[in-house]
């Protein structure tokens, strides 16, 4: 069965990171990777949202169209755009969720959202200046509404992951454990909220 893999979060939060943990778990499995940078409209609100909605679709075109047991990593996809757009573009992101519907349900079983969240602070550490975010509020927010998108997104197969001072391996495992459950199913994962913070 093929695997599409989204992984979600702030900046800083090991995203990175956990797509190597995913393929290095997973050794018998080929990924191919998409990685979602910054969209070139910054300047024109329009023609950014218009790039956006037309980039998300085609995103979940591409897995709907995929050949049988071809396997996709998502860094980054179209919560963030629920997230940053009300934060620092001045418009909601909320559309995604109506692109994200019309997919969903045909990609019932293959399709996987794992968000990552941590404490402000930890986050904070890790900044290394290129963030939006210019504070430990500025962060705040963001994984308020990275934890609003997650809980609001339709796709079936979901973890939310507070990592808190877990540790790469620790992660790893949680998120390995997770996609091997939803494959072969003896307990229910749905709207898993693992949170190791505190």
């Amino acid at each position: 069965m093929s695997k599409f893999i989204i992984i979600e979060g702030p900046d800083n939060t090991g995203k990175d990171t956990q797509v190597k943990q995913i393929i290095k778990n997973f050794p018998n499995e080929v990924f191919h990777m998409f990685h979602y940078f910054n969209l070139p409209f910054k300047d024109d609100l329009e023609k950014h949202k218009e790039y956006s909605a037309k980039m998300y679709d085609q995103m979940f075109n591409i897995m709907k169209e995929a050949p049988k047991n071809i396997n996709y990593i998502f860094n980054r996809a179209h919560l963030g755009e629920t997230v940053y757009s009300p934060l620092y573009r001045g418009y909601m992101g909320d559309y995604v969720f109506d692109i994200e519907k019309k997919y969903t349900e045909e990609l019932r079983m293959e399709l996987y959202l794992i968000t990552l969240v941590n404490d402000p602070t930890l986050i904070m550490k890790r900044d290394d200046g290129k963030s939006f975010y210019k504070s430990e509020e500025g962060v705040k927010a963001e994984i308020d509404g990275f934890v609003r998108a997650h809980r609001k997104s339709t796709i079936k197969n979901k973890l939310l992951i507070d990592i808190g001072k877990m540790g790469i391996e620790e992660v790893g495992n949680v998120i390995k454990d997770f996609i091997k459950e939803v494959q072969y199913p003896f307990t229910s994962y749905d709207q898993m909220e693992i949170n190791f913070g505190a």
